[in-house]
């Protein structure tokens, strides 16, 4: 008796401890949560998590309990992580991911449950972006206003940093949520982002089925934090040199938030990405942004492609916000317009030959001189999120609209009426004249400087400037070449029935189209 005992509890051990070997670590990826947004068709949303070795793992994807959708995979020995691509779904939703592992005769299942279909957007950059619903405008009412749209899901990543690429996210703020007033208005800076949210929410007006967000942003940290090694060694970003002590907030070190932020995420379908940095760049490698910038977009299209197997598209859309306007030191006058500048590559506007399919929402107009937060941090963030949905839905869904203000494709130098003629691609609205946003670059024995060049005579395309100030020879065009160009909503140009501000720009009257190139009079 006492020897059949002993066998006995020696076999229920080696049992138990086998049942528990085989459970331990089988878990999904620490975004796939309850209430996520997967991507519709026409990608295949993918699914993926960690497991005991050799394991077999069958996700299947059920709508009102029916099983609709079976994958079959196994566990990575060499990793201890699955992954399955489901087939491409319609939009809508509730349904249930079910994940059951299996090895030998021991099963354990994973559940997640109000899992919709939609477009996800994953939104990241600095503290413009990290903003959150209570810190904007009309903040009260942007909190109440969330009852229509419960289909719209958001997540938010933890601010962390690492020196490695992680597989996955170490932490999460706030998990998948339906959207309500206490996880929107969380407090300042924490949580959700309201640029995020407003974009998403605008998005949902038009598309009327879900959409899923992920914020991922970090206050305070500059381009360099965001990228992997492989842009910052095109551009030749030095590795030595510190961000100014008067910007630095968050981490600045190479590639730390991309390791910890944005890499934990590149297994994920995704429909497109909008960015809001660049402040903490108009003092730190601000000459080098023109290449980082764009390299920084092929590299993160590249590695979500290749992460989500090829769903995610190779030239998914991505969208930026051109920077605001802000009050600094005298020393920085021209690091501001500098940035607006090389966030485009230096054309002034995009989409263009080094960043195709984007979008961008001008904010040079936006400006918010009494903000409790500080001027860096204009509270409008409605209008950014409309313009930048403007640019979403031209882009990312092919709609014919507007959604990038006016610039000049003429310019006509009527010398001896002194007098610069520009044609504008599109109708333009004068809203008032002004006699400083424009300036003409004047030379003479190869010393140059900018003067004045008053907006006089307008017709719907073009607009003439004087130019009898300058004696010597007009070399070059600017417009809003300053941090602060205007106040809030009245810069002088516009298109007239989208009410999107003309961009800043600059260029050579000898070769007057912007963005021909920047190699202008400083």
């Amino acid at each position: 008796m006492i020897a059949s005992e002993f066998v006995l509890g020696l076999l229920l051990r080696l049992f138990l401890q086998a049942h528990v070997s085989a459970d331990v670590g089988f878990r999904f990826a620490s975004y796939i949560d309850d209430y996520m947004v997967l991507q519709r068709e026409p990608a295949g949303a993918v699914i993926w998590g960690y497991g005991a070795p050799r394991a077999t793992v069958t996700v299947t994807l059920c709508r009102d309990q029916e099983p609709i959708m079976k994958k079959v995979t196994s566990v990575k020995a060499d990793s201890n992580t699955w992954t399955v691509v489901l087939d491409p779904m319609k939009p809508g939703g509730p349904y249930e991911v079910m994940a059951q592992q299996t090895l030998g005769r021991i099963n354990f299942t994973l559940r997640v449950h109000d899992v919709l279909f939609g477009d996800v957007w994953l939104c990241s950059g600095q503290s413009n972006m990290k903003m959150t619903v209570s810190q904007v405008f009309n903040a009260t009412g942007e909190l109440s206003n969330t009852a229509a749209y419960q289909s719209v899901r958001i997540l938010s990543v933890s601010s962390t940093q690492a020196q490695q690429e992680l597989e996955d996210l170490a932490k999460v703020d706030l998990r998948w949520s339906k959207p309500t007033s206490k996880n929107l208005g969380h407090g300042n800076f924490t949580y959700m982002s309201a640029v995020c949210w407003l974009f998403g929410r605008f998005l949902y007006d038009t598309l009327r089925y879900p959409v899923g967000l992920l914020s991922s942003s970090w206050n305070g940290t500059p381009i360099e934090a965001w990228s992997s090694r492989r842009p910052l060694e095109a551009c030749g970003v030095p590795r030595s040199g510190s961000m100014p002590s008067d910007h630095k907030i968050g981490p600045s070190a190479h590639s730390v938030l991309w390791n910890a932020m944005i890499h934990p995420l590149h297994n994920m379908t995704l429909k497109g990405v909008i960015w809001y940095q660049g402040e903490s760049n108009v003092n730190f490698n601000r000459d080098l942004y023109n290449c980082t910038f764009p390299l920084l977009i092929d590299d993160w299209r590249q590695t979500f492609h290749d992460g989500s197997q090829g769903q995610t598209e190779r030239l998914f859309p991505f969208g930026f916000v051109q920077l605001s306007s802000y009050l600094f030191g005298e020393a920085l006058n021209d690091g501001l317009p500098q940035i607006r500048w090389h966030q485009t590559a230096d054309f002034g506007y995009v989409p263009n030959q080094r960043m195709p399919n984007t979008f961008m929402a001008a904010s040079v107009d936006l400006c918010d001189r009494n903000s409790p937060f500080g001027s860096i941090h204009p509270r409008d963030k409605q209008t950014v999120a409309y313009r930048l949905h403007l640019g979403a839905r031209a882009l990312a869904y092919g709609e014919k609209l507007i959604f990038q203000g006016p610039l000049p494709q003429k310019i006509e130098l009527l010398a001896d009426r002194g007098l610069l003629n520009l044609t504008y691609s599109q109708p333009i609205k004068v809203q008032r004249r002004d006699d400083k946003i424009f300036e003409v670059s004047c030379c003479s024995d190869h010393q140059c400087k900018w003067l004045p060049a008053p907006m006089g005579t307008f017709s719907t395309q073009t607009l003439a400037l004087n130019i009898t100030s300058c004696h010597d020879t007009p070399a070059a065009l600017r417009y809003a070449w300053t941090p602060w160009p205007c106040e809030y909503k009245q810069c002088p140009l516009y298109h007239p029935t989208s009410t999107l501000p003309a961009p800043p720009f600059i260029v050579l009257i000898t070769n007057p189209s912007p963005g021909s190139h920047s190699r202008t009079a400083k």
